[in-house]
Formats: structure tokens, sequence, C-alpha cells
């Protein structure tokens, strides 16, 4: 299977921060990009971002745990695929 290094979060709390990110995914593995998706307008957290792994066992690891939470509400993860490699 395609081996993917990057996750996608979603349902993010809207203060949730890059660091509150960094923090509980560094738990798992070394981080080499996170990013929180914000609306430019308003710039205000659109509630979803990315985190990049050094290692695609990281994401793997991650993707055996079911729940995960970032400042106390649970969160959606899911393996980011490269554009136009979905599976």
């Amino acid at each position: 299977s395609e081996r993917v290094s990057k996750i996608f979060v979603g349902g993010l709390p809207t203060t949730a921060t890059e660091e509150d990110f960094k923090e509980y995914f560094s738990t798992f593995g070394n981080i080499t990009d996170c990013q929180i998706m914000v609306d430019h307008h308003t710039n205000r957290s659109r509630g979803f971002g990315f985190v990049t792994f050094e290692s695609s066992q990281t994401v793997e690891d991650i993707m055996r745990h079911r729940e995960h939470s970032v400042k106390g509400k649970l969160v959606e993860v899911k393996k980011a695929f490269p554009r136009g490699q979905n599976p």
C-alpha cells in the first residue's frame, strides 16, 4: 500500500493553535510540517489541518488509534494522499 507520511485532521476546535496540534501529534513521532488551515477573510481557523511526519510508520501507528483529541475535542484523522492518488 501507499506509504503516506501526512495526515488530515478535521473537527479541530477553533481555539486550537499549531502548538496544540504539534504537542499532541509529536507524541507519535517527529513532525516535519504542521499547518492549520485558516480562512483568509476572517483569519479564523477553518477547523482542519495537516501534519506531516518524518516516517510513514508514524502515520500507521496513528491510524491504529481509534480516538484522537486536541484540546479535549475528538478530531477526525485520515491519511492525506497526494493529489490524484486517492485510493
